[in-house]
């Protein structure tokens, strides 16, 4: 199949976005599923659909069939030697929460240490914390070096005789450094310990064959390999499994059961309590068959492409800062503009059809060690084009040479609260009055960053830890002020503009207003009806919420 023939197998890709054609540079999130799996999981439902394994008729034959069928495809996909050692999961964070408390917990002995890196998702590092409070095992990290690749010299150090587990990512959702895990496990193994590989942003890149990799343990997401959602694999090898116990207890997972004793199934069931995502490893199954019949190579190759024209043109856009440069990297490009925070970035991007990904990606251990508070990350598939990458760029030249966001000039204390047009010239009635009749939401947009331009700026001095406002991904501040007529007075800002323009219609909303008026005030229909609810994505969405929640808090003080 060419390029363009495999991207016309994905359904939506073919749909505009705020009247643009759709980017999908989201890859590393979750994929887009080709029309191929959509039918098996639709076919499913409308011809099969049936408990798998029980059933005495035929629905539930071909379900089973089916489904026992798609657990042969992912041994072969991943090269397991049995199909007994292919785990169905929900995805990968419960695959290795499954290893963590199954495995690990039974193992682990006070003073026995986990290894893991500074590249993981949060996936991979909450359930080790967990097991190692459980347990009193340690945790050691692997640092990272200066262009984002693994200080393998600082991994020798740290191996030692206590090393338990070695848990790491082949690939970082975040900087994509494809991390040289074979030679890692080697490491590991000359101590006796166990290596877990989370492979979610690997399987969709690289050919994994867990045999030559030689590790104990390897998972992934369906979500993230053109299936859908709610599937995953958890790889383990064959003995290992046989020894651990079940982690889910219930239907299935079970041989026989009595109150005098219970006896537990056969692998793989053992680890499959209750009825599985059926239509899910059926959709997987078809995922696998998909790409399986491409040649995996000329779309790496393509990606590479896609990726290495992608730093080309950006490097060029004044402001663009690369966030690591790995020697060995998959097609995820993480940056930040200077002039812009990337909550603004990832707003403007999709203004224009331009899907990316914002924030700390699920690794704010590695944003603390790149003192960063996010990055915006664009990452691209095999059915992105070269088309695309330029349209991207070009969009991000556009927002760069716009400039920087600048605010109202700044004020002083005792002005803050009397200068403010909100609450005053500007409050609930006039921004719906507004707003309201603008039926376009990129108008609608505009408005609101218009509204933030008029928000007073807050001094360095006023923007203190006392005042920053929890929950909001982008910094926010609050400031106080009670009337001697009782009515509550708020002053706030932020670092991106996004944020600036939404709190402009919260203060119109509550400024001005008695403890009382606040508390019964809906903000809730107020926010719908600027249909905030359905274009706000979800971190923007939080930050919106936790800068009323602030005021709701501070108004019944």
């Amino acid at each position: 199949m060419s390029l363009s023939s495999v991207r016309k197998a994905f359904p939506a890709l073919q749909q505009q976005i705020n009247g643009q054609p759709l980017i999908y540079l989201d890859n590393a999130a979750t994929t887009q599923k080709p029309e191929q799996v959509i039918r098996a999981v639709e076919d499913f439902y409308r011809q099969d659909n049936a408990n798998v394994h029980r059933g005495a008729h035929q629905l539930s034959e071909r379900a089973t069939t089916a489904f026992e069928n798609a657990r042969a495809e992912v041994k072969g996909f991943i090269n397991a030697a049995s199909e007994k050692e292919i785990i169905w999961t929900r995805g990968t964070t419960e695959g290795i929460n499954l290893i963590a408390q199954s495995f690990a917990r039974p193992r682990l002995q006070p003073g026995d240490e986990i290894i893991l890196t500074e590249l993981e998702h949060h996936a991979n590092i909450v359930p080790w914390q967990i097991v190692a409070e459980q347990t009193g095992a340690l945790i050691k990290v692997i640092p990272i070096k200066e262009n984002g690749d693994l200080n393998l010299e600082k991994y020798t150090e740290l191996l030692s005789e206590r090393t338990r587990i070695v848990s790491l990512t082949h690939i970082s959702n975040t900087l994509g450094t494809i991390n040289p895990v074979a030679g890692i496990i080697r490491q590991a193994k000359k101590f006796g310990a166990t290596v877990v590989i989370d492979g979610a942003q690997a399987v969709s890149h690289l050919e994994v064959d867990v045999q030559r990799l030689g590790c104990d343990f390897y998972l992934f997401s369906g979500h993230k390999l053109f299936a859908p959602t709610g599937i995953g694999v958890l790889y383990g090898r064959q003995d290992l499994l046989e020894a651990m116990p079940p982690w889910q207890a219930g239907g299935e997972m079970i041989r026989k059961v009595s109150f005098t004793g219970t006896s537990y199934n056969e692998l793989p069931f053992k680890f499959e309590a209750g009825t599985p995502n059926i239509s899910g490893a059926i959709g997987l199954a078809e995922a696998i068959r998909f790409l399986s019949r491409l040649d995996r190579k000329k779309l790496a190759a393509h990606e590479r492409r896609l990726m290495q024209r992608a730093i080309e043109l950006c490097s060029d856009i004044p402001g663009f800062t690369r966030i690591g440069s790995p020697t060995a990297c998959a097609s995820i490009l993480s940056f930040q503009l200077n002039s812009h925070h990337q909550q603004d970035v990832g707003l403007m991007l999709d203004q224009q059809g331009i899907a990316v990904r914002t924030g700390h990606h699920c690794a704010m251990p590695l944003m603390e060690k790149l003192k960063l508070p996010g990055t915006v990350r664009a990452s691209f598939c095999f059915y992105n084009t070269l088309e695309e990458v330029e349209r991207f760029a070009q969009a991000l030249q556009l927002i760069a040479t716009g400039g920087s966001f600048h605010t109202a000039d700044t004020v002083t204390p005792d002005s803050l609260f009397e200068e403010s047009p909100f609450g005053r010239e500007i409050n609930a009635k006039e921004i719906l009055a507004q707003l309201t009749p603008l039926t376009s939401w990129n108008d609608r947009y505009r408005e609101i960053m218009q509204l933030g331009k008029q928000l007073p700026a807050l001094t360095s001095a006023m923007k203190s830890d006392q005042q920053l406002i929890n929950g909001c991904e982008s910094n926010a501040w609050l400031h106080i002020h009670r009337a001697d007529d009782g009515t509550l007075w708020f002053a706030a800002d932020s670092d991106a503009r996004v944020i600036r323009g939404l709190i402009a219609l919260v203060l119109a909303a509550y400024n001005g207003k008695s403890a009382q008026q606040i508390d019964e005030f809906d903000i809730d229909n107020y926010f719908d009806q600027l249909q905030l609810s359905r274009h706000l994505s979800p971190s923007r969405g939080n930050g919106l919420k936790a800068v009323v929640d602030a005021i709701q808090k501070a108004a019944k003080q």
